[in-house]
């Protein structure tokens, strides 16, 4: 990978970033296997108790795609282990495919709160997420390997916004409360994730050189 990315966009932050996500997809699994018990956190949504399998593919899937998709951006895995890299592309598709679809799901059927600008910000995630991901197969395909290593980076983005939007919610939470949580805040941070998490995989395109090691070493997902 080069220099610019392994300082901006390097595994380790990728790893760290989805831990986030998975630490809280733990809570609600434990709160979840709590039943009545859970049911009374602060953490806790009802709708889930009503409903849990949406909530739980979407962890699992999501769990999934965070703890593993930091090793498609290191370089020497991609080298020395091409075929390794494309299964686990097209197992990282599935499971991006899983958790999006799943909080598309949710987002429809569950009780709503937050608002239509929430309702919105989570559509417009999951077709951030899935358009991106369409356009870096098509891209794979064609063997543009430059246009697919940014298309991913933006599905990357989009995955790891509901980390960010954790990052940013909580602290708000601890110094204010749970009665600075209004439909406008929620809908606030939803939008806020997904924007910031666009805005700096921008950032890091602009910033790299045209040609990669991704061009030098071209990589298939089929």
């Amino acid at each position: 990978m080069l220099t610019h990315t392994k300082r901006n966009f390097t595994p380790l932050w990728l790893l760290l970033l989805g831990a986030v996500s998975i630490a809280f997809g733990a809570l609600q699994v434990t709160l979840l296997s709590q039943g009545p018990a859970g049911a009374n956190n602060d953490m806790a949504n009802a709708a889930y108790f009503a409903m849990p399998l949406p909530i739980l593919l979407h962890i699992i899937f999501g769990s999934l795609f965070n703890l593993l998709v930091p090793l498609q951006y290191v370089a020497q895995f991609r080298t020395r282990l091409p075929r390794v890299h494309r299964l686990m592309g097209r197992f990282l598709i599935f499971c991006a495919l899983g958790f999006g679809l799943s909080a598309l799901y949710m987002n429809q059927v569950y009780p709503q709160y937050g608002g239509l600008l929430k309702y919105l910000g989570i559509v417009t995630y999951v077709v951030v997420l899935t358009g991106s991901l369409a356009l870096g197969i098509r891209a794979i395909r064609r063997k543009q390997v430059a246009q697919h290593r940014v298309w991913m980076m933006r599905v990357t983005a989009a995955a790891l916004a509901p980390a960010t939007q954790r990052l940013i919610i909580v602290p708000v939470f601890i110094a204010f409360g749970e009665s600075i949580l209004t439909d406008a805040v929620i809908a606030g941070v939803i939008w806020l994730g997904l924007i910031v998490n666009l805005a700096v995989v921008q950032w890091v395109i602009r910033r790299e050189p045209q040609q990669s090691d991704y061009e030098h070493n071209p990589l298939s997902l089929s």
